[in-house]
Order: structure tokens, then sequence, then C-alpha cells
């Protein structure tokens, strides 16, 4: 298998299990948000980040893990495709363009999925998906 079908391959298991480890991070916070009533309104959007920054980690570092090697890269790709699904999303959602959290989003999704992506090839396990 060439090395683009092989990235290519690696990145879209990256992003599904971004999306997967996202959605379920923001459901576990999302109910404790609603159960304890104590935050408020305005950090949800900074924890909501957050969230979406360790999903991405978690992608960027399975990517690489299949990649076996450029894991910066993996990363990269990873997190951008993941922005760019939940940019298309929201903006199909609402009326609102981009706004200043949204690059704030950007910035640390690129950051958290290239290092994940750095330390899934830096792991010593295997990881086998054909």
């Amino acid at each position: 298998m060439s090395d683009k079908k092989q990235l290519i391959k690696s990145v879209f298991v990256g992003v599904l299990t971004s999306a997967l480890t996202e959605i379920i991070l923001m459901s576990v916070f999302s109910v404790l948000i609603i159960t304890s009533g104590l935050l408020p309104a305005d950090i949800t959007d900074y924890i909501m980040i957050a969230v979406t920054a360790m999903s991405v980690f978690c992608g960027g570092f399975i990517c690489a893990k299949i990649n076996k090697s450029s894991g910066l890269v993996c990363g990269l790709f990873t997190a951008l495709a993941l922005f760019i699904i939940i940019t298309a999303i929201g903006l199909l959602q609402n009326d609102v363009v981009l706004t200043p959290l949204s690059l704030i989003r950007l910035g640390a999704m690129l950051l958290c999925g290239c290092g994940g992506g750095v330390l899934g090839v830096n792991q010593k396990e295997k990881v086998f998906i054909k």
C-alpha cells in the first residue's frame, strides 16, 4: 500500500476516533454541567474546547499508531479534518460566521492533534488494523 493511501486511511480512522471520543466526553461533561448547575454559561464554551482538544489528541494518537511514521503530519491532518467537519456542521445550523473562539478552538485542536501524533509514533506498543 502506498504511503498516501496509508496516511488517508489512518487519518480517516483518527477522525472517527476523535468524533466518537468527543461525543462520549461531551455527553459526560454535559451531564456534569446540568446536574451541578454551578458553572456559569460563559465557561461552557471553554470546557467544550478542552473536550474537543482531548478528543483530537486521542485521534492524532491513533492515527499516528496506524501510520507508524510522521506523527506530526498525522495529528495535523486529523485536527484539520475534524475542525472542518465541526465548523461545517456549525455553519449549517446557524448563520453565525467564524468567531475568535473558533480560532482558539483551531489552535487547541492543532496543538493537541500534533502532540497526540508525536506521542503515537514514539509509543512502542503496536496496533494492528488492516
